[in-house]
């Protein structure tokens, strides 16, 4: 599913698509995507990588990074902590 919060069109070209595909109809080459949110920009092949960490692209989601993150967090301060107290 693409967001609402992306613009696709080809760099090659110029073209804009009118449906979803990997490649510029008209020329074949890979499409680009921009978020207007973020402002952040990439080919196709990265624009789910993107998506599923861009605040704008999938709001619905950040809770759930937030948690990712803090747990990481918490992790990394233990992972420290142990090597602090193995000194």
């Amino acid at each position: 599913m693409f967001s609402p919060q992306i613009e696709w069109y080809c760099a090659q070209c110029e073209s804009v698509p009118t449906d979803r595909r990997k490649y510029c109809a008209d020329c074949d080459s890979m499409l680009t995507w921009t978020c207007t949110g973020s402002g952040k920009s990439g080919l196709y092949t990265n624009y789910y990588r993107h998506r599923d960490n861009c605040n704008y692209c999938t709001p619905e989601l950040e809770e759930e990074r937030q948690k990712k993150l803090e747990e990481k967090k918490v992790a990394n301060q233990q992972h420290f902590q142990i090597l602090d107290d193995s000194k």
